[in-house]
């Protein structure tokens, strides 16, 4: 019975550590492990040439549009340089992104056709 107590104080800690790491921490690991974030997808149109971090990496910090329509800063490396006037869907994490891709513009959502323009 003490055993079980101990297991259950242990768990109930664990718990609230992990959701205050996930309310408190704002980065790029921490968003990316947090199983309590939800992947969302976020729109951008490249309007500027990316900031040269090393010789193969291009950064880039520009306000995308999520499939709410909520305006977001959203920040991410590309081995290239992107063509301006192309249109991203980046799979983010709040900070973390996972993966972006080229989309035609035809793609993005009407909530977010409408905004990014």
């Amino acid at each position: 019975m003490k055993a079980l107590k101990i297991t259950i104080g242990t768990l109930i800690v664990a718990v609230i550590i992990i959701l205050c790491f996930s309310l408190l921490v704002k980065n790029e690991l921490a968003d990316m492990l947090n199983p309590f974030i939800l992947q969302k997808d976020v729109f951008v149109k490249i309007d500027e040439t990316g900031k040269k971090v090393d010789p193969k990496t291009y950064e880039y910090a520009l306000e995308g549009i999520n499939e709410d329509g909520k305006k977001i800063k959203i920040v991410f490396t590309a081995s290239k340089q992107l063509r301006e006037g192309a249109y991203l869907k980046i799979d983010t994490k709040r900070t973390y992104v996972k993966s972006w891709e080229e989309v035609q513009q035809s793609d993005l959502p009407s909530v977010v056709r409408d905004k990014i323009e």
